[in-house]
């Protein structure tokens, strides 16, 4: 007895048991499929067991069960039912491997070993069952139709009085019904073996056949390549046991091209109910078809035959808690540039294998561009253990090469999430995130862990839609600070930009400026500027500076643009550019040249922000200018710091030897006023002399 025992304690016994009993039986836990055995794999058409361990499980579970429930939220709720009382029974639709219908009994039950949750889930076919449901359901509702008939027969003949012309007038409906018909639909009539008895002339039309041509032939004569044998078997299966067949067949034209009818067969049985014909009426419905496979061509990318960005988009739709993971193949360029854009397609395609070869059940992949992927994660469960997932899979797709022709592949990956629940557009979230990814350079990145990051970038979008839309509707204000001669009290204005939103508030250029550059919006501003100021002071004695930046000369177009202006305008005596000097001048040549050209129509020129950053005392020797800008963050600690004074009178005292203007910028109060006078500082410019004034 023990020795017995010792043999049941072989798990290969259990093993053997599990794999061939005449039960379909299959291992699960909630996160992935463990192991099926044979019975259940010939269910499914598989050629073995080892078949199903790559099979996805969209591949035989349909989106939808036959109640319209979505089947990944109607199986979530039978788990969790399980879960709680440890066993449930339920009716289930799948696919096979071969795209049937089958209809089967799950027994699912929950077992806890090792302290793991696991599921036995038992299957019994009930596909015939429901066949003979159908069948019985055919054979009651035909007796019923003929006892129905049969009574109102009896009823005509036996109690009214009917006469002759009343009942040719019924049948002179009954064929006004039948030419209805013949109008509406394409119509054909063939006996017991197939062959064609009668067709209407909408079959002659969308056929491209006559009559001639169809009498007497087989409805293969209409039968287009694609429709393989199993469908039409399956046909014949059901009209031969006397039940109406209904469903989609793509036919050929004369002319070889296909179109695709609605099709209802019905088998005529004589009042022995045995067959003596069959009537097949017909809907054209190729345009509806082809719009819809265009659809669903919209949906697919054409490389991976993946999901593409437009059905994730449509899905996220259709979802309320699901996360986006995007992954970005890290240095993909270098295999396109270094082996062709031939093998680089090659390695997407077996990548997106590989993506698909995870085989988790609730995770969902897409090709968006290029070579971003991308996987929507719907269970929630495996929402809650998101990271280790993640991981799983990061280690999976960098350890496993791709071996394209003679070449091996070891790719590098990116992986960014966002949550629906956290964002309202989590795919252009996410798309940010992948950014932050690898601008941190790290491998995965959860997107709620930096939400300040975001919400940085969200602001700086909606700064640019605020710049952009000031541009269109010409609400680039231009205001002045006057600069004052310390000798002669004559004035003349620095012009100065502000930005006029759409609810009529004003920004100031620290808020918009450094955007404008990223967003390549800065030379449109420069531009705008330019010529509201020339168009202003071209009928005005005064002069007035501009502020270029080294930005601003290196581009052609705008500076060719700024010279048009201030010859339309006859304003370049008027003009002095200042040339900011925190930006690093990295080509004295281009800013020569551009001096000598503003020199020669006319111009002066300043340099801007002198004393600190990039203050250059030998660009000033070489470059001609008339005035240099002292900073403000010197001139406003004049009065108190003995080095800052020195420093600026060392700068001063240079641009006299030099026959330099100086100007004193952030003269803001009155001790620093009488400081810059001692100096003898040319100008002065500041708010305790004048606070910027709109011009226009």
């Amino acid at each position: 007895m023990t020795e017995n025992y010792k043999e049941i304690d072989n798990l290969e016994i259990y093993k053997y048991s599990f794999l061939n009993s005449n039960e379909a039986m299959i291992i699960f836990t909630s996160k992935e499929f463990i192991a099926c055995n044979n019975e259940l794999a010939k269910f499914l058409e598989l050629k073995s067991t080892d078949d199903f361990k790559t099979l996805n499980p969209f591949e035989i579970i349909p989106a939808y069960q036959p109640d319209g429930t979505l089947s990944h939220l109607k199986f979530k709720e039978y788990l969790e039912i399980c879960k709680n009382l440890g066993e449930v029974r339920f009716n289930w639709l799948y696919k096979t491997v071969k795209n049937k219908d089958l209809f089967v009994e799950v027994l699912l039950k929950k077992i806890t070993f090792d302290n793991k949750e696991y599921f036995l889930a038992k299957w019994l076919n009930r596909n015939e069952l429901r066949k003979l449901e159908k069948e019985l359901e055919n054979k009651n509702l035909q007796l019923e139709k003929k006892k129905t008939y049969l009574n109102e027969i009896d009823s005509i003949f036996k109690e009214q009085n009917i006469n002759k012309d009343d009942f040719v007038d019924t049948l002179f409906l009954l064929n006004e019904y039948k030419n209805a018909i013949d109008e509406s639909s394409i119509v054909s009539k063939s006996d017991k073996q197939g062959k064609i008895t009668f067709v209407n002339n909408k079959f002659c039309e969308i056929s491209g056949y006559n009559k001639e041509e169809l009498i007497g032939k087989n409805h293969n004569i209409v039968r287009h390549p694609s429709m393989g044998k199993d469908f039409f078997k399956n046909l014949w299966k059901t009209i031969l046991n006397k039940n109406i067949f209904r469903g989609v067949i793509v036919n050929k034209k004369k002319d070889g091209n296909p179109y695709y009818v609605d099709t209802t067969i019905v088998p005529i049985v004589d009042k022995y109910n045995e067959i003596i014909e069959f009537i097949a009426v017909r809907h054209d419905i190729t345009q509806i078809y082809e719009k819809e496979k265009i659809i669903q061509e919209q949906y697919m990318d054409d490389l991976t035959k993946l999901p593409n960005r437009q059905k994730l988009i449509s899905d996220l739709k259709d979802t309320k808690d699901a996360s986006i993971v995007l992954i970005d193949i890290a240095k993909f360029k270098d295999i396109n540039e270094f082996y062709g854009y031939e093998i680089g397609d090659l390695v997407l395609k077996e990548f997106a294998k590989n993506l698909q070869k995870l085989n988790i059940f609730g995770l969902n992949f897409y090709k968006l561009s290029n070579d971003i992927f991308a996987i929507l994660v719907l269970k929630n469960s495996l929402i809650e253990s998101l990271p280790e997932l993640l991981n799983n899979i990061l280690e999976k797709i960098e350890t496993k090469k791709i071996v394209v022709e003679k070449y091996n592949f070891s790719l590098s990956i990116f992986m960014a999430v966002a949550s629906k629940n956290f964002f309202e557009n989590p795919l252009i979230a996410v798309e940010f995130a992948m950014n932050l990814a690898k601008n941190k350079n790290k491998k995965i990145l959860f997107l709620e862990q930096h939400l300040e990051e975001y919400e940085k970038i969200k602001r700086n979008k909606e700064l640019i839609e605020i710049i952009k839309n000031a541009i269109l509707e010409n609400n680039i204000l231009v205001y002045g600070q006057k600069i004052v001669n310390n000798i002669t009290k004559e004035e003349k204005y620095e012009t100065l930009m502000r930005l006029k939103t759409s609810d009529n508030k004003i920004l100031l250029p620290y808020t918009f400026l450094e955007v404008s550059k990223k967003a390549n919006l800065y030379l449109d501003l420069t531009k705008a500027l330019v010529k509201k100021a020339c168009s202003y002071f071209k009928d005005k004695d005064c002069e007035f500076n501009i502020n270029l930046t080294v930005e601003d000369i290196k581009d052609e177009n705008t500076i060719n643009y700024i010279f048009e202006n201030i010859k339309k305008t006859n304003t370049a005596s008027k003009i002095t550019f200042e040339i900011v000097e925190s930006e690093a001048i990295d080509d004295f040549g281009l800013i020569n040249e551009f001096v000598k050209k503003a020199k020669n129509l006319g111009c002066k020129i300043a340099i801007d922000d002198f004393g600190t950053g990039y203050s250059n005392f030998e660009y000033i020797i070489k470059l001609n200018i008339d005035f240099i800008k002292i900073d403000g963050s010197l001139v406003k600690n004049i009065s108190n710091d003995k080095n800052v004074e020195l420093a600026i009178k060392t700068i001063n005292s240079f641009a006299k030897v030099l026959n330099i203007k100086t100007v004193a910028e952030f003269v803001h109060n009155e001790e620093v006023m009488q400081k810059v006078n001692e100096l003898n500082i040319d100008y002065s410019q500041g708010y305790h002399l004048h606070k910027p004034e709109y011009l226009v």
